[in-house]
């Protein structure tokens, strides 16, 4: 029987490993290649996925508790419109902890027999010729750089989040997602069995600050998210664009998947459901050239997420902040949204 061709998986994050496991699952040779693997370094974070994510990874070998999900949350605490607090009921989700995710899905992957590899100064080139002469699957599974894209999409002066962390203790553990707006922005409270994660969405001096100085600009307007949170022991993490961006490709690239493809605006808690689907659908059917509607389906799911966020904008108590009026009009500004193919 033919060998089949090799999988060459770009991006080293969640994605593109789920990616890997399942490549060896199938036969495939597999190869991985990233820009660092130091996960331990990394700061700690919690994410929402919905509860089938976390029966997924069950499936992939990876148990709830490794990655801090000791249950699912049907709730989520809002202060939106106005100044009232109010608990709505919301589908299933597990608050999965990062890096433990990634840590936990390496592990798997290289017991499976993936190799792993540096992505030094002329690999990817190298890469893509492969993919091109069909001596490879190549899956762009590098997040927002989104290596092989031809051109990335998204607004000029993007939201940035600023996420903070601190051990989880009893006293500050709540159930499901507490989310408020705020005059510039949004702030949020996630918890899972080991971290609790303080975010912070916004432009400038929203966002500027040790953890003291955030936790001050939280209490003037939403002080239930920051209860019994010692802003002294808190310690910053990660930080990054917040808003939505897709990205355009070449066929003969290769196949983007996750958040090379498209990265969802963090309003929503999607990010992780949508790239495992990627991903293993890349490998059901890796090339989306032969898929007449591939481009289609990929532009009604941005145009639809962009307008679920326009609508959240609008309802919220920041609507007529700048930074949201010029991110609402990128968003409704359909022109720009093309999924198709294009020449550099």
């Amino acid at each position: 029987m033919r060998r089949p061709n090799p999988l060459v998986v770009l991006g080293s994050g969640p994605v593109g490993l789920l990616a890997a496991v399942r490549g060896r699952q199938l036969g495939m040779d597999v190869e991985v290649y990233t820009n660092g693997l130091d996960l331990s370094q990394e700061p700690p974070r919690v994410e929402c996925a919905p509860a089938q994510v976390v029966a997924l990874l069950v499936e992939f070998g990876v148990s709830p508790r490794r990655i801090g999900v000791d249950g699912l949350f049907q709730e989520r605490t809002i202060q939106w419109s106005g100044r009232a607090v109010v608990a709505a009921p919301a589908p299933g989700v597990g608050h999965i902890g990062r890096p433990a995710l990634d840590i936990a899905l390496l592990e798997t992957a290289l017991r499976a027999g993936a190799k792993i590899g540096a992505l030094e100064r002329g690999r990817l080139e190298e890469l893509r010729g492969r993919y091109r002469s069909g001596e490879c699957l190549l899956l762009d599974a590098s997040g927002r750089s989104a290596v092989t894209a031809i051109e990335r999409i998204g607004p000029k002066r993007p939201l940035v989040a600023r996420l903070f962390h601190l051990p989880m203790r009893p006293s500050v553990r709540d159930s499901g997602l507490m989310i408020a707006a705020g005059p510039q922005g949004y702030a949020y409270r996630l918890a899972n069995a080991t971290t609790l994660t303080i975010g912070v969405v916004g432009r400038k001096d929203f966002v500027r600050g040790d953890s003291r100085e955030i936790v001050e600009k939280i209490t003037e307007f939403a002080p239930w998210i920051v209860r019994n949170i010692p802003s002294n022991h808190l310690q910053s993490g990660a930080s990054g664009a917040a808003t939505a961006q897709w990205s355009l490709r070449d066929n003969f690239e290769s196949v983007l998947v996750g958040d090379a493809s498209f990265a969802r605006d963090a309003l929503a808690s999607q990010g992780l459901a949508m790239g495992f689907s990627d991903a293993l659908n890349g490998l059901v059917e890796p090339d989306p050239s032969l898929r007449p509607s591939e481009q289609w389906r990929k532009t009604g799911a941005i145009s639809l997420h962009c307008q679920r966020i326009v609508q959240q904008i609008k309802s919220s108590s920041f609507s007529g902040a700048r930074p949201w009026m010029e991110y609402a009009d990128f968003l409704s500004n359909r022109s720009e949204i093309s999924a198709g193919p294009r020449k550099a």
